[in-house]
C-alpha cells in the first residue's frame, strides 16, 4: 500500500476491502483496521537466470509485495470465510482483492486493486478468560498484480 507519512496516516480512518472472484460473489468489509505491504518492488540488482557460462540477467524486476489485513472478527466476512474453505478443499484459490482507503471525513480515498491473489497465512483471535475487547484476526496474501486507481 506504500509509505505514508504521520501527517497522512492521520487522514486515514480504516480500509474498505472487497474480496470477489472464482465464484465467491462479492464482499465488501469495512471493519480492517490495518493494511500493510503490498507495495510494487522492484529488484535493482542483477539476478542471474542462465549459468554462468551465458552471465544472463533479469534487472528491473518488479514484483508485488506480501499484503496483510488486520482488524476485529466480524460477521461480515462471509467472502473471506469462503475463500479460505475453498482454498483448502483445492477449488480455484485466486482472488481479487479491491482496498479502498477511508479518510476521517467519511470519503474514500485512494484504491487498490491486487490482482490473483492467495493466502499465505491466516491468524486466529487468540482466546483468553481475562480479555474484554475485540478478537482481532489477520491475513496474510500474496498478491500477483497491482493496479492503482
Amino acid at each position: 500500500m506504500g509509505t505514508y507519512t504521520p501527517d497522512q496516516m492521520h487522514k486515514i480512518l480504516g480500509f474498505r476491502v472487497e474480496i470477489t472472484g472464482a465464484g465467491s460473489g462479492s464482499d465488501v468489509d469495512s471493519a480492517w483496521e490495518t493494511c500493510t505491504g503490498g507495495s510494487l518492488n522492484i529488484e535493482i540488482a542483477d539476478s542471474s537466470t542462465g549459468s554462468d557460462q551465458f552471465h544472463t540477467a533479469t534487472p528491473g524486476h518488479k514484483y508485488v509485495e506480501e499484503l496483510t489485513l488486520r482488524g476485529p472478527m466480524t460477521s461480515g466476512r462471509k467472502a473471506l470465510c469462503q475463500w479460505i474453505t475453498e482454498t483448502v478443499q483445492g477449488k480455484d484459490w485466486k482472488r481479487t482483492l479491491t482496498i479502498t482507503e477511508i479518510t476521517t471525513d467519511g470519503s474514500d480515498g485512494k484504491t487498490y486493486t491486487y490482482l490473483d491473489c492467495f493466502p499465505t497465512r491466516y491468524v486466529f483471535p487468540g482466546l483468553a478468560a481475562s480479555g474484554t475487547g475485540n478478537l482481532y484476526e489477520e491475513i496474510a496474501m500474496k498478491p500477483i498484480r497491482l493496479e492503482l486507481s
